[in-house]
């Protein structure tokens, strides 16, 4: 394995630069910025919008769909959302969550003027959301930042809170997405946040495999996992809840 894919390099103790409290805030919002443009150009956008599409008729439709992002950052992945579902005639409702209150105050400046998006401040592994309260769950370049046990415990909350289905689009562990990551980011940005982090990321990262038998362990009784372009690792869960009924085409 590790000729290709290095041992996961998981330190709790050493968290990533834009986890830790009292980041200069004109470096931590530029590298929200970086984080952004790498999500839209290459294939967080795509990964989410592609996956969600099938979920998005699991609601009737006359009924808002019910979304809750975890660990938002600031919270592009919910303005890309509302902006598809302005394009398909959707009403959606998100709840965008995350833990550190500096990503969340960029996060609230970000979104002030999209009523479909609440921001609010909250604990991935406390989460104090009733079963099934939404109709999709998301988790978007998150999961790597989480001891495997943690992990688990938040691919089980998201199983909980769904009612229809959801997708962690996270990255997949290899020496050559790292490099690539180094490549990229030490060529476009002087950032010590996005010059760590995206390096170090990869290396948290799980594989596949890993991500399959975490699945199995959080009890998720269907679900699918697949790579995509850009060192991509998406898990899509779906949720069978006899008091849903769905409407899928």
């Amino acid at each position: 394995m590790a000729l290709f894919v290095p041992m996961r390099r998981f330190d709790a103790a050493k968290p990533e630069m834009m986890d830790l409290p009292g980041n200069d805030p004109a470096l931590l919002a530029e590298d929200l910025k970086n984080l952004r443009t790498i999500n839209r150009y290459f294939g967080g956008f795509d990964a989410i919008g592609k996956t969600m599409l099938p979920f998005l008729r699991g609601v009737a439709p006359e009924k808002p769909v019910e979304i809750l992002d975890l660990a938002t950052g600031s919270a592009d992945h919910p303005e890309e959302i509302a902006r598809i579902a302005g394009k398909l005639g959707r009403t959606v409702r998100i709840v965008a969550v995350d833990r550190n209150p500096q990503i969340l105050e960029i996060a609230r400046r970000r979104t002030r003027g999209i009523p479909e998006i609440e921001i609010a401040q909250k604990d991935l592994l406390q989460l104090d959301f009733a079963d099934a309260s939404f109709d999709i769950v998301l988790c978007s370049l998150a999961l790597h930042h989480f001891s495997r046990e943690d992990a688990v415990k938040i691919l089980s909350e998201m199983n909980r809170l769904s009612r229809v289905g959801f997708i962690v689009n996270d990255l997949s562990r290899s020496w050559i997405g790292a490099w690539t990551a180094w490549l990229y980011t030490h060529s476009t940005t002087r950032n010590p946040l996005t010059l760590h982090d995206s390096y170090a990321s990869v290396l948290r990262a799980f594989t596949p495999v890993e991500l399959r038998e975490m699945a199995v362990e959080a009890g998720i009784k269907k679900f699918d996992i697949m790579t995509r372009p850009f060192f991509r690792l998406i898990l899509v869960g779906t949720v069978n809840r006899p008091e849903v009924r769905l409407y899928l085409v």
